[in-house]
C-alpha cells in the first residue's frame, strides 16, 4: 500500500490545486488565463501547477510580471527570472514598470495601497491587450490565516473577516488558496524551481511580517495546531453568511430608505431605529456607501454616534463624519450629505499645464491615449446600458458617460485655475479647488490630478466624480465607458 499523502507531499498539492479549480468552476475549456508571477515561491509553483495542467484544461496561459521600481538591482533580477521561466515553458511574458513611490505621492496613498493600485491596473491592462479572461494569483492558506489576523487586530467586522477571496469579480482567481506554505515549498524543492526570495518578507517593522514569523507560530505552539487552518474556515463562514446577510440588508434598505438625490439620502429615522442594532448598523454603512461609494475612513464609533442621533430627543441634531459627510436628524428623516470642510486655504495651487498638454480624443472608439508626462493611460470603448455593473461595484479608476451627451472630441489635460464642474448629484457646479478641499485630496496630487473634458466642460475628474450633465439614465441608449491606469513605464 502506497504511504499516504502528507502536508508537504507535492503530488498533495496538484490534488488539492485541482479540486479548488472545480470546486470553485474557476476556469472553463477556452479560457485565457494571465497568471501574476512575482518570482517567489508561491507564484512560480502556481505557474508550474497551471502548466501542468493547461493541456487537460484546454486553457491558454500568459505570464505578467511588474516591476514596482522599489529595489533596484534586486528588482530587476526577479524579473530576468520571471522572464526565464516564461520562455522555459514557452510562454508569452509581459513584464511592466511602475514607479510605485510616484503613484503613492501622487495620490496620497499608503505604499502598500499604491503597489496594489499599479498591480491591477497593470493586470488590467495586459488581460485587455492580450484577450486574457482571468487572472490567477498566487495567495495561499496560510496568506489568508495572516489576512484574517491583521483584520482582527485592527478591530474588523464580518466583512473583514471574510478573508481573501478564492474568485473575486468573476474573473480573479487563485487557485492555491487551500494549499499550504509547507506543501509550495516541498513542491519547489521537489520540481527545482528558480525562485526569488524577497528579504522584505522578513522585516519585523512590518505588522503582516510580524504575524507571520511571530504570532501564528506562536498560536500553534502554544494553542492550537491547526490555527491556519481554523482560520481558514472561519473567513469562508464569514464570507458566505455576509453574502446572505447583504441581501437581507439590501431588502430593508429599499424600504427605509425616503429619498436619494442631489447627495443627499434620507432613512426613516422610525425603520432605523426600530431595527435590530445589526441591522441599523449594516443600513446607517450601506446608506454611507450609497452617498459616497466608500467606506474608507468610517470607523465603528461613526457608526455608532449615528446611531445615538436616533436616541435624542427634542430639535434637530446633526453630527459630521470624515471625507465632509454630514448627518442631521429631522424629525422621522435621518438625512446624510456630503457636504465641505469648513475650514479653507488661501494658498495657490501651482499647474503642470505646459508639460501635459491638452491629448484629444474623437474616436472611433475603442481607443487607447498615452499621456507618459503625466504617468497614466486611459481606454476608453463603448458599450450597453444593460451591460453596466452594479454602480457599487465600479472601481474609482473607471466611468460611465451617457454617449449622447457628450461633445466630441474628448481631451484629457491637467486642471486649470478656475476650473469648475458639477459632480454628479451635486446641485450646481462648483471650482475644483473647492472639490479637493473637501475631499481632502493632497496638495502636491492635484496639480496633475487629470480632468477629461468634452468641448463644453469637464466630464470627470479622473478617479474622483464625474460631471452630472453627462451621467448615465434611463434615457440613455450607448454608453462610453473609460478607463485610467496609474503606469509608468518609463
Amino acid at each position: 500500500m502506497p504511504p499516504s499523502s502528507t502536508p508537504s507531499d507535492p503530488d498533495d498539492l496538484l490534488a488539492t490545486v485541482e479540486k479548488t479549480l472545480a470546486t470553485h468552476q474557476m476556469l472553463a475549456p477556452g479560457d485565457r488565463v494571465l497568471v501574476g508571477v512575482s518570482g517567489g515561491p508561491d507564484s512560480m509553483t502556481l505557474l508550474h501547477l497551471l502548466s501542468r495542467l493547461a493541456p487537460d484544461l484546454e486553457i491558454r496561459l500568459d505570464v505578467a510580471h511588474l516591476n514596482h521600481c522599489l529595489r533596484g538591482a534586486s528588482a530587476d533580477r526577479d524579473a530576468q527570472v520571471v522572464q526565464q521561466a516564461a520562455e522555459a515553458l514557452g510562454l508569452a511574458c509581459h513584464i511592466g514598470r511602475a514607479r510605485v513611490l510616484k503613484v503613492k505621492q501622487q495620490l496620497g496613498l499608503s505604499l502598500e495601497a499604491a503597489a496594489r493600485r499599479v498591480r491591477y491596473a497593470f493586470f488590467n491592462t495586459i488581460m485587455r491587450n492580450t484577450g486574457c479572461n482571468k487572472l490567477a494569483l498566487g495567495h495561499h492558506q496560510d496568506d489568508n490565516a495572516e489576512q484574517m489576523l491583521m483584520v482582527l487586530l485592527r478591530g474588523a467586522g464580518p466583512r473583514g473577516l471574510s478573508g481573501i477571496v478564492p474568485v473575486r469579480d468573476d474573473h480573479i482567481i487563485r487557485p492555491l488558496i487551500n494549499a499550504r506554505r509547507s506543501q509550495i515549498e516541498a513542491y519547489v524543492k521537489e520540481e527545482n524551481i528558480t525562485c526569488v526570495r524577497d528579504a522584505s518578507n522578513n522585516d519585523l517593522r512590518l505588522m503582516r511580517n510580524r504575524i507571520r514569523h511571530r504570532l501564528l507560530p506562536l498560536l500553534a505552539s502554544e494553542y492550537n495546531p491547526r490555527i491556519e487552518e481554523h482560520l481558514n474556515r472561519l473567513a469562508d463562514l464569514m464570507r458566505t453568511e455576509e453574502t446572505w446577510i447583504d441581501g437581507l440588508t439590501s431588502r430593508s434598505y429599499e424600504k427605509a430608505l425616503l429619498s436619494r438625490e442631489k447627495k443627499i439620502i434620507a432613512l426613516s429615522a422610525d425603520r432605523v431605529r426600530q431595527a435590530h442594532t445589526a441591522l441599523a448598523r449594516r443600513l446607517i454603512r450601506m446608506a454611507l456607501q450609497d452617498l459616497t461609494g466608500s467606506l474608507q475612513r468610517i470607523s465603528f464609533s461613526h457608526i455608532q454616534s449615528v446611531l445615538h442621533l436616533l436616541t435624542i430627543d427634542g430639535h434637530a441634531k446633526e453630527i459630521h463624519l470624515p471625507s465632509g459627510i454630514r448627518v442631521r436628524r429631522r424629525d422621522d428623516r435621518l438625512e446624510l450629505s456630503v457636504t465641505g470642510d469648513r475650514r479653507r486655504t488661501a494658498a495657490r495651487r501651482k499647474h503642470a499645464t505646459e508639460s501635459s498638454p491638452e491629448r484629444p480624443v474623437g474616436g472611433p472608439f475603442p481607443a487607447t491615449v498615452k499621456i507618459p508626462a503625466m504617468g497614466i493611460e486611459l481606454h476608453f470603448s463603448l458599450c450597453q446600458p444593460h451591460q453596466l455593473p452594479r454602480w457599487r461595484g465600479v472601481p474609482l479608476n473607471r466611468a460611465y458617460f451617457d454617449m449622447g451627451r457628450l461633445s466630441l472630441p474628448l481631451a484629457v489635460r491637467p486642471p486649470k485655475a478656475g476650473d469648475r464642474f458639477t459632480p454628479l448629484g451635486a446641485q450646481g457646479s462648483q471650482k475644483l479647488k473647492k472639490f479637493f478641499i473637501d475631499h481632502r485630496i493632497p496638495r502636491q496630487a492635484r496639480s496633475m490630478a487629470p480632468v477629461l473634458i468634452d468641448r463644453r466642460r469637464i466630464i470627470w475628474l479622473v478617479g474622483q466624480r464625474i460631471d452630472d450633465h453627462v451621467k448615465v439614465t434611463t434615457a440613455t441608449s450607448q454608453v462610453l465607458k473609460v478607463e485610467f491606469f496609474l503606469l509608468d513605464n518609463r
